[in-house]
């Protein structure tokens, strides 16, 4: 969605089977996804948009850590529709219905502990000051300039699910009129995610990043300068300046997993995502192993298909015949399953 939308383009849904299509929930971003769940995920997103605003509803089938930054310039706001597990957003728990804010430049932490259901929009800060201009303290632009978790007392995610229904179905069957109905759907649609803020400012949270998602973001930013390969636990805590207990503690608070279990999976996942994007004529498997410090590759292919249900050289076999993910424009009928 970093180009230029027609009429026709305004809305689509996209159906998937593996974590590099989440990588794009919303608009342009680009986020980090790990599966943590076992076995070939799938799902679809709708991605949609009015003028400089742009939404989505989505769902995906297995657990995930997601992280990082959705845009350096736009707001983010999104609501968890469903989920069949536990989720947090930094350390702390996020119920069905809850709202997270996420300012320009926002660090995103989410974990996903099973199969989910999730809606977003991403706007200029400027469009929410504009929704709540008769307002006083959520008028106030340094309101929003920090990230938020609102947990609301009427938060009804199936009306929710229902709107982005109606919208995609006005856009696919001729698009927005511009002008005063293009205004009218824009603030209704923000309206839908953050208006309950208005009758509850007090109900928003700033959300901090604790020390323990520190820690874990300094072990993978470690990771990821050490070129991804195989790191040792004790070569970590020397880095980064933590006891070994400190690190296992972080680990478990922020992520439910000790540190060498996630390490080793969010390398798993990476390669994952490699061979899903390579050529089997062009690369191997053990090519693509021992670029992310897999050395041993029998012990390797066991773990890869105890995360992902298959052997990996059958997720790069699959590519010579795989088509791109469906992507087709969205009907009501299509969606009113997921309301």
């Amino acid at each position: 969605m970093g180009r230029a939308w027609t009429t026709r383009d305004e809305v689509r849904t996209e159906r998937f089977d593996g974590i590099e299509h989440l990588k794009n929930p919303i608009g342009n971003s680009q986020i980090e996804i790990v599966q943590l769940g076992r076995g070939m995920l799938s799902g679809e997103i709708l991605h949609g948009q009015i003028k400089d605003i742009a939404f989505s509803r989505g769902q995906f089938s297995l657990g995930v850590r997601a992280t990082g930054v959705f845009s350096p310039a736009k707001t983010v706001v999104g609501i968890l529709l469903a989920c069949s597990g536990a989720s947090r957003s930094l350390g702390a728990p996020v119920l069905p219905g809850d709202v997270l804010v996420h300012p320009p430049g926002a660090e995103h932490d989410r974990l996903y502990e099973g199969a989910a259901r999730f809606a977003g929009v991403m706007c200029d800060p400027a469009e929410i000051l504009n929704l709540f201009a008769a307002e006083q303290q959520v008028s106030d632009r340094e309101f929003w300039t920090k990230r938020r978790h609102f947990r609301l007392s009427d938060r009804r995610t199936g009306e929710l699910g229902a709107l982005l229904a109606l919208l995609a179905g006005r856009l696919h069957h001729g698009g927005i009129p511009s002008g005063a109905a293009a205004d009218y759907w824009k603030r209704t649609i923000l309206d839908a995610f953050v208006g309950p803020v208005a009758m509850e400012p007090g109900a928003g949270k700033e959300r901090p990043i604790p020390s323990s998602t520190r820690i874990v973001h300094d072990a993978e930013r470690y990771l990821k300068e050490s070129g991804n390969r195989a790191v040792h636990v004790s070569e970590i805590c020397r880095q980064i300046k933590v006891r070994r207990r400190t690190l296992y503690r972080a680990f478990n608070e922020a992520l439910g997993i000790g540190p060498i279990e996630f390490l080793r999976t969010k390398r798993l996942s990476m390669v994952h995502v490699r061979l899903r994007q390579a050529s089997p004529a062009e690369t191997g498997v053990l090519d693509i192993a021992s670029e992310f410090g897999f050395l041993e590759f029998g012990r390797f292919a066991q773990q890869y298909r105890a995360l992902f249900g298959e052997y990996p050289s059958e997720t790069l076999g699959r590519n010579a015949s795989r088509k791109r993910p469906e992507s087709q424009a969205a009907v009501p009928s299509d969606l009113a399953r997921f309301a």
